[in-house]
């Protein structure tokens, strides 16, 4: 599949990471030359990226082979009842005259039976299992869909020490996970070296990257594993790692190229609006997504971020069909769903949610644009991670030297969460985690950042950077290590 392919993932990330981290200037930033220079590179980067990842699709055809073109009839019936192209229901028909479970793995699927009941507990043969025989459940069965055949209330593996708001993180991609040459082993013994204890690793793009319970997306042909979750979560516990599964929601091809009836459409003609943005209040989009997240509780991750979880900016135009409720109302919906998941598969398991820093500058006119109304969504989640990267904020008037406390890179970073504090008040902003910039800075501007979520009253933080080199992060991580506060340690 193309998306392995390391060069091609690299310029696709690098094109996410230019197109994603704009944010939205309506108010602040004249429309002046500056300002047309910028979004003129930002689109020839994105132009040229775009040609380059097209290029790698076609090097790697089978890639789309698997993207059935039928449409469909309807997207539900009148009971409700999710509707597939007729290629899916054939390769139902044909998945239900066998077992999905491996002959060797059945013994422990009848062991651990759960009843249908979310509330149930686990069974007594399950509590009997000793810390050493659950460690190796969790190693033999994650991916091998041992784990997903029950839900449980209870974690089977012993009780997480890390606070998540606690978490200082580095995030990897799918490539980098799945690499043979020991590079996530030592990630995980560099970010602990250095001071950190989590890893965010991405769990679903156009595309399912782990092993589990998931009949529609298998029916789908959209799980495509890169690496077994199970062997990556005992390897982080063994270091007493938090994991975190990064979850792209709403902006997802490879369901809007299965199932086309998931795009979102214009409320009143019906006319779909772009290609690979779904309805999230869509029911097929719903019970895949609501899937894919029960399947990541009963496997054990710690947390379960969800990015992307916001209606299109490069359709904003089209999308101004729907009001800020109404946006809001549709992201609302998926969110519960992924409460309820949670809840039910495996209630351990934290929820978390990516948002634009923008809104703890501007509020009101983005959430116009986005939908992403963190106020209104922050009780349904236990984590809020602004994406707080100077680097996205070109506009001079965002920090004026002299006037704004400490670097660039400390005031806004500092700005973007006392914003955030203000907008969540006291009932929900001890909830914030922010992103910060690990790409295009030394060690002592990344420093300045950890200093401004410090300064700003928090803990924990999660690095991005699309290229996974994180030395200069390690680097800003020791040289803050002095200035934690205590009630971090």
């Amino acid at each position: 599949m193309f998306l392995e392919d390391p060069i091609a993932l690299q310029c696709a990330q690098t094109h996410m990471q230019v197109l994603s981290t704009v944010p939205l200037f309506a108010e602040a930033m004249p429309m002046r030359r500056s300002r047309a220079r910028f979004f003129g590179a930002a689109g020839f980067v994105a132009v040229a990226c775009t040609v380059f990842f097209y290029t790698a699709v076609v090097r790697f055809p089978h890639a789309l082979s698997a993207f059935p073109r039928e449409r469909h009839a309807a997207a539900t019936s009148a009971s409700g009842t999710v509707a597939l192209p007729t290629s899916v229901l054939r390769k139902r028909e044909r998945m239900q005259s066998s077992s999905s479970l491996p002959s060797s793995a059945r013994p422990q699927r009848s062991r651990l039976q759960r009843s249908s009941s979310a509330s149930g507990s686990l069974s007594s043969a399950a509590r009997e299992l000793s810390a050493a025989e659950k460690r190796a459940l969790v190693r033999q069965g994650g991916g091998k869909g041992i784990l997903s055949t029950f839900r449980r209330s209870e974690p089977l593996t012993e009780e997480r020490t890390i606070r998540s708001d606690n978490a200082l993180a580095v995030y990897l991609t799918p490539s980098s996970v799945k690499r043979a040459d020991g590079f996530l082993e030592r990630t995980m013994d560099r970010v602990v070296e250095a001071g950190g204890n989590a890893l965010v690793f991405d769990v679903k793009g156009s595309a399912v990257y782990f092993d589990g319970d998931m009949p529609l997306a298998k029916e789908l042909g959209l799980v495509q594993p890169a690496y077994d979750i199970a062997d990556v979560i005992a390897k982080a516990r063994e270091r007493d790692i938090y994991t975190i599964g990064r979850l792209i929601a709403i902006k997802d091809y490879g369901l809007t190229s299965r199932v086309p009836d998931t795009i979102v459409k214009h409320p009143k003609t019906g006319a779909k609006i772009g290609a690979e943005w779904v309805d999230p209040s869509h029911p097929t989009a719903l019970e895949y997504n609501r899937q894919v997240i029960c399947a990541l509780a009963q496997a054990g991750i710690d947390e379960v971020n969800l990015d992307y979880i916001r209606f299109s900016t490069a359709q904003f135009g089209a999308l101004y069909a729907y009001s800020r409720d109404e946006k809001a109302q549709h992201i609302e919906t998926f969110l519960k769903m992924a409460r309820e998941a949670i809840d039910a598969c495996g209630p351990s398991t934290k929820l978390g949610i990516s948002s634009y820093a923008i809104l703890g500058w501007n509020y009101d006119i983005n959430v116009e644009t986005l939908g992403q109304d963190v106020v209104r969504l922050a009780p349904l989640v236990d984590i809020i991670s602004p994406m707080a990267y100077p680097a996205t904020f070109t506009s001079p008037e965002y920090y004026i030297p002299g006037k704004n406390p400490g670097s660039r890179s400390y005031w806004l970073v500092y700005r973007t969460m006392t914003g955030y504090t203000d907008l969540l008040g006291p009932d929900h902003a001890h909830k914030l985690r922010p992103w910060i910039q690990g790409y295009y800075m030394d060690a002592g501007e990344i420093e300045d950042e950890i200093r401004a979520v410090y300064d700003a009253g928090y803990c924990g933080f999660q690095f991005w950077n699309a290229n996974n080199n994180y030395d200069p992060a390690y680097g800003g991580l020791k040289l803050a290590a002095g200035v934690r506060p205590e009630k971090c340690r």
